[in-house]
């Protein structure tokens, strides 16, 4: 259900400008559950299908740790650094898909 639940959130927080060329396929692993979707054209599409194969896979602790930082509750690089979360895939990734649900756990961008 808190899957489920996670995945409505980042349905309505989807910010397509941030999903600018990109065309992937993401698995967000947390627990023995997961969320499978494609990111392409500037939209999201969700799919309960397994037989996908993502470019990206990023674990998670638990539901509470992927909510936390995909909405922007949690540090991402202390998370990280932790193990609460991790990547299997292009770990760069991991900053576009907070940018594309507007998680404010980014470090800022320097400027100069």
């Amino acid at each position: 259900m808190a899957l489920r639940a996670l995945q409505s959130h980042l349905e309505r927080t989807f910010f397509a400008p941030a999903s600018q060329g990109m065309d992937a396929i993401i698995r967000l692993a947390i627990d023995d559950e997961e969320l499978i979707f494609e990111i392409s054209e500037e939209q999201i599409r969700f799919y309960d299908a397994t037989t996908l194969v993502p470019d990206a896979t990023f674990y998670f602790e638990d539901v509470d740790i992927a909510w936390a930082l995909l909405s922007g509750q949690a540090d991402a690089i202390g998370a990280f650094m932790e193990g609460r979360f991790r990547a299997d895939g292009y770990l760069m990734w991991a900053f576009t898909m907070m940018a594309m649900f507007q998680s404010s756990s980014l470090p800022e961008t320097p400027t100069e």
